[in-house]
């Protein structure tokens, strides 16, 4: 074995062991090592946790700096370095027709075995021949590219998570360039519209949208959500709800809608406005408690109603027209769905900074939905279906994990069934203990960079697979830009140095400082424009 740096010395298992390092070396965390085997054969390792001492001032009961200083003195100079390190077996290394396979062994390798690092061109044949999209480079190995198998990603999806300010935003623009270019469609929501302005380069097509809803696309679960309206805290208001709603859209199927308008007292304008049409009749429900009427007739159908309820229904009309008040400007009739701009290698993004999280979870929800069964039809009756990579930005806010939201059971079932439908989903995070957990454990792949936080990363470790106990130890000490990645778009772990992404793009912290030295003759045009 060439490049020997240690040897094994300690008790191994089928799956660790450890070795102490030749004199003067330092092994490094995240790096990958080769081991003998019986016969001609060696096992691949990453080194996944390393110690250092000195032979002249360990096993010693030191207790001041100045004892330390004055065995330095007697010995001369440099105290002598020793290292031992703790290996995670990867698997024997076998090369096939379609690239690496590693095969655990069966048995622990022999103690007294040679250690060396693992040749690059070995580590170039496991990450990069076998992906399609660089991240970047090995920490240890600036000549080994990381390439992930996309098509995995896709399948079983990917969560990136870390502090504020250690890479997402970086990492989530590289991964995006790179499958853009490549000629998959991303859609992308922008929690705190961070990405407004993104320029991917390479003359990637970019589509920033507003946030809207077309109210006359939402089913009668997703009204009664932006209503606020449950059938658990509000039974009466829900049932005349969709009785109205049951109503008005017999009335789209049968081509009748301008009818019902008319009937309902209103006056038709080309297009019908579901919200319009609703407001209508509940006012028409209103109107018959005060003449106790038990039913109102619109378009030869009845709507049964009791007077003792006529609270509840303004209740539900003051809801409606508090929708139509502040939420007017994204609430659009006949606009269409965000899954109609979907478009190969075009990157959507859909701005949400403006919205609060209530509509938000509505307009993601559907969203995704939306995506899903699309997809599920077209797969279903045989047409042609281009995979999507959906992309939650700030995904604690709308998948959390002390409350169902819309968003969380859209991306559950993407989660679940996306898989066979060509639906993607990548979650980003700054807080993974607010995330559900459920969700998070169904994102098989993960790129987690720097983390601190002691109960997000037991609940990281918890929620993934390949995640060991020594891995989640080297969290906090990873740098900007520095991640882990597990799950099986990689066929190993790795601890990655991610590219710097080369394109524009938001979600940078103001800088206080450059903002207060703006000149006072031009200070609010200056501001606004560092800003924006």
């Amino acid at each position: 074995m060439n490049d020997v740096i240690g040897m094994i010395a300690e008790v191994t298992t089928p799956t660790e062991v450890e070795f102490v390092a030749s004199r003067d070396h330092i092994p490094q965390v995240g790096d990958y090592v080769m081991l003998e085997f019986d016969g001609n054969r060696s096992i691949l390792g990453m080194i996944t946790h390393v110690e250092r001492g000195s032979i002249e001032l360990s096993d010693r009961s030191l207790r001041f700096a100045e004892e330390v200083e004055k065995i330095v003195r007697m010995i001369g100079g440099k105290p002598s370095n020793w290292a031992r390190a703790t290996v995670k077996l990867l698997g024997m290394v076998t090369n096939t027709e379609n690239g690496v396979e590693l095969m655990m062994p069966r048995s622990p390798p022999p103690t007294g075995g040679a250690v060396g690092r693992a040749p690059s061109d070995v580590l170039r044949r496991i990450f990069s021949d076998a992906g399609q999209v660089k991240l970047g480079h090995l920490l240890t190995r600036e000549d080994v590219e990381v390439r992930i198998d996309i098509n995995e990603v896709v399948s079983r999806h990917l969560a990136v998570l870390a502090v504020t300010g250690a890479g997402k935003s970086n990492s989530i623009a590289v991964i995006i360039k790179e499958v853009v270019e490549r000629g998959g469609p991303v859609v992308l929501f922008d929690m705190h519209s961070e990405y407004a302005g993104i320029d991917l380069g390479n003359g990637c097509p970019v589509v920033e949208i507003d946030p809207f809803l077309d109210v006359n696309k939402l089913s009668l679960k997703e009204l009664a959500r932006l209503l606020g309206i449950s059938y658990e805290k509000a039974a009466k208001q829900y049932i005349y709800l969709r009785r109205a709603w049951n109503l008005i859209n017999q009335a789209y199927d049968r081509d009748r809608i301008n009818e019902l308008i008319k009937e309902a007292g209103g006056s038709p304008k080309g297009s019908a406005d579901f919200l319009e049409c609703l407001e209508l009749v509940v006012k028409k429900m209103i109107e018959a408690t005060k003449q106790d009427k038990p039913r109102v007739q619109l378009i030869d159908n009845d709507i049964e109603i009791e007077k003792k309820d006529r609270n509840s229904i303004y209740s539900l009309l003051a809801r409606i027209e508090n929708l139509k008040e502040n939420y007017g400007n994204i609430i659009k009739p006949n606009e269409g769905e965000i899954a109609d701009r979907i478009r190969g290698g075009t990157l959507v993004v859909v701005k949400l900074g403006s919205v609060d999280t209530d509509i938000s979870d509505v307009i993601v929800g559907h969203a995704l939905s939306t995506i899903l069964s699309r997809a599920k039809r077209r797969i279903i009756h045989g047409k042609h279906h281009i995979p999507v990579l959906t992309v939650l930005e700030e995904a604690h806010i709308l998948i959390p994990n002390d409350r169902t939201t819309y968003t969380r059971e859209a991306a559950s079932r993407i989660a679940r069934e996306g898989r066979k439908f060509g639906v993607g989903l990548i979650l980003v995070s700054q807080r993974p203990k607010k995330l559900d957990q459920d969700v998070l454990s169904q994102m098989v792949n993960k790129i987690i960079l720097r983390i601190v936080e002691p109960e997000d990363q037991s609940y990281v470790v918890r929620a993934t697979e390949f995640m060991s106990e020594e891995m989640l130890e080297y969290l906090p000490s990873l740098n900007v830009g520095e991640a882990i990645l597990v799950g099986p778009m990689v066929k190993i772990p790795a601890i990655v140095k991610f590219d710097k992404f080369e394109g524009k793009r938001g979600g940078a912290s103001i800088r206080a400082t450059d903002v207060w030295k703006i000149s006072s003759e031009d200070s609010e045009n200056q501001y606004w424009e560092m800003i924006r």
